[in-house]
């Protein structure tokens, strides 16, 4: 199975919360975890802001980024490029998406007939994705949409 994974489902697999079960259900299942690479940089953000928002101490930050990078490289990485900044526009102009909504979500499109499941939690992205076209699985209702 081949899945594509939202930085909203992927960081489940990091933070325990909602959907997280599942999320370690799917990557164990995976041939293929796939990514945009600006996945890694939501991901530093993410944990940036849990430290600052107190849901996260220091200990527990650079032990979540140590975890990420370890990681990381075993994802397959997709590259940024033209094709997917078009589709970024017009999705944001379509779906009203947030920037790097859009590129996950044009990365997602772009990759349509090679991934089995996008993976996201994000409900807009959901929604967006469902239109589109795609297969959701989001981790949090935990079934395939």
């Amino acid at each position: 199975m081949k899945l594509f994974f939202d930085t909203s489902a992927l960081i489940k697999k990091y933070i325990i919360e909602d959907g997280s079960k599942k999320v370690d259900e799917l990557m164990n299942k995976a041939e293929s975890i796939i990514v945009s690479v600006i996945t890694e940089i939501e991901v530093y953000s993410t944990f940036k802001r849990l430290l600052i928002e107190k849901a996260i101490n220091e200990i527990d930050y650079k032990t979540l980024l140590n975890e990420f990078e370890i990681d990381y490289p075993y994802y397959s990485h997709v590259i940024l490029d033209n094709l997917i900044t078009s589709n970024a526009k017009l999705l944001i102009d379509k779906y009203q998406l947030k920037t790097l909504d859009s590129i996950q979500l044009g990365t997602a499109l772009l990759l349509k007939d090679e991934i089995d499941y996008f993976v996201v939690c994000d409900l807009k992205l959901v929604k967006a994705g469902k239109t589109e076209g795609l297969k959701i699985i989001n981790p949090v209702t935990w079934r395939a949409k």
